[in-house]
């Protein structure tokens, strides 16, 4: 390999199922395989194999282009759009905006009721101690008419 100047790479199994590789210095077996694929002619990868890489490949550009599209969005990298490319970007931020106000606002309308329930226990609750404290004090049947007449 150093005398030649070339790329060796050697893979030996061993009687009890072991595997040994040596590849070249700044080389990689997967590198010399394909190399042998393409000079050869001879397929190493089945179809699967061949779909395989190419669907992470398609993964790999699509998730590349949804992070540009994130940075588009965060407001990163816009200077480069053109007046047409903005459109999408503002859209996509008006529907987000709109969805976070109604949002919001559910939360907020939940709040109320929460708050109106609440006066309206407080209100029964402090209706009861009152009566409860009328009772113990033995004055409840004088304040009970008072109480409703007013």
């Amino acid at each position: 390999s150093v005398l030649c100047e070339s790329a060796v790479s050697v893979v030996i199994f061993s009687s009890s199922g072991k595997m040994f590789e040596y590849c070249s210095p700044n080389t990689t077996l997967p590198k010399i395989l394909e190399r042998y694929q393409t000079d050869s002619g001879h397929k190493l990868w089945d179809e699967k194999h061949e779909r395989l890489s190419a669907e992470i490949d398609l993964i790999k550009k699509e998730n590349d282009n949804m992070q540009i599209e994130l940075r588009h969005l965060k407001g990163e990298d816009i200077n480069s759009l053109q007046p047409k490319d903005l459109i999408p970007i503002e859209d996509a931020l008006q529907n987000g905006y709109l969805k976070v106000r109604e949002k919001q606002m559910e939360i907020w309308r939940q709040h109320r009721k929460n708050e109106k329930e609440l006066e309206d226990e407080h209100k029964e609750l402090t209706y009861l101690l009152h009566q409860q404290h009328l009772a113990m004090t033995g004055k409840f049947g004088d304040l009970e008419l008072g109480y409703h007449n007013k």
